[in-house]
């Protein structure tokens, strides 16, 4: 298969290191032309979980760059979600007619995909993986996990397999049949995780010590749980221990200490992680809300279920990013459960 590649950020440049590492024929199209340049002469690096490495590649900074005539199998677009379609259609006449369009975004951005190049050409990746873009060019990856990917429609063919066996190089990789479950399942726990960072201000493990910050991780579980469960998906659980339909069992103060336990176990084995929303605000940019909390409060509108507790942190993280508010610890009394 022959691949590009669109954004060398932490999640795209995590991921075109390894493939490329394992042998994949892929380029890379990154717009910041400073960013291409040092690509280019020195290469993309990596360390953390995955070790160090380092890999030089074709790279372009935009589609008029590339040779007449060349035909990708997959396009992989991992920008800011709100580049997505944009990027689609500016390098969709490059892509084989029965090629691929991979989306990898944190969050669920297939059907903004699949409104540009249709639902049989849309593959979503649940990314079981995190990484910063540190300052310097390279990525240091935090954590890592599994990762699944599957067209929208559902379709577990030969080519969506021989897909998942090259992502192998990166991490352990299924197909499924049922992917929008699937990002579903990891949207819940980003929207915990990042929006509360957001927040805070603070890495995982430090925002965690704060009991309240727990308690606002199970509600916004519980409230995407049941708006999911209401709009007819089948949620799978996270990483085989986060299953959220635990959390639906019961209302009483007994049990939801039990769950909210389980915040403190994220936050040992993320410590020191400054999720992407927050880097996002560390730089000045707009950060993902949109399709986090933001996706749940529409999808509970869509099905009648009130969402409060993300309505709050929505509607906090946007003052905080029109510079309204700043993030600090005590932004958590502000929240009412």
């Amino acid at each position: 298969m022959k691949i590009l590649l669109v954004g060398a950020g932490s999640i795209g440049g995590t991921t075109s290191v390894m493939l490329r590492e394992s042998g994949a024929d892929i380029e890379i199209a990154e717009a910041n032309k400073e960013r291409a340049e040092q690509i280019r002469e020195q290469g993309l690096r990596l360390t953390g979980a995955l070790g160090d490495h380092c890999q030089k590649f074709t790279v372009y900074t935009g589609q008029d760059e590339i040779p007449e005539g060349t035909k990708y199998d997959v396009l992989i677009i991992a920008t800011k979600y709100f580049a997505l379609q944009a990027v689609a259609r500016a390098y969709q006449s490059f892509v084989k007619d029965d090629g691929l369009f991979v989306s990898m975004q944190n969050g669920i951005c297939t059907n903004r995909l699949s409104e540009v190049v249709g639902p049989e050409k849309t593959v979503g990746c649940m990314i079981g993986f995190g990484a910063t873009l540190q300052k310097d060019g390279t990525v240091n990856v935090t954590s890592k996990g599994e990762l699944k990917i599957g067209r929208l429609n559902g379709v577990v063919d030969d080519k969506i397999k021989e897909l998942a066996k090259i992502y192998c190089a990166l991490l352990p990789t299924v197909a499924v049949p049922n992917i929008e479950a699937c990002l579903y399942s990891k949207l819940i726990v980003n929207s915990c995780i990042n929006s509360i960072a957001a927040l805070t201000g603070e890495t995982v493990g430090v925002m965690f010590t704060s009991e309240k910050a727990r308690y606002i991780f199970l509600e916004i579980a519980r409230e995407a749980t049941i708006a999911g469960k209401k709009g007819g998906i089948k949620i799978p659980p996270y990483a085989k221990v986060l299953n959220y339909n635990l959390l639906l069992i019961s209302e009483k103060p007994w049990f939801k200490k039990i769950c909210a336990g389980v915040a403190t176990i994220v936050g040992n084995r993320f410590g020191n992680v400054r999720p992407s929303t927050l880097q996002s605000l560390d730089r000045g940019e707009k950060t993902e809300i949109d399709i986090f909390n933001g996706y749940i409060i529409e999808q509970g509108k869509k099905t009648g279920v009130p969402t409060p507790v993300n309505q709050q942190i929505y509607d906090a993280i946007k003052a905080i990013e029109n510079g309204e508010m700043k993030s600090s610890m005590e932004n958590l009394d502000k929240i009412k459960l």
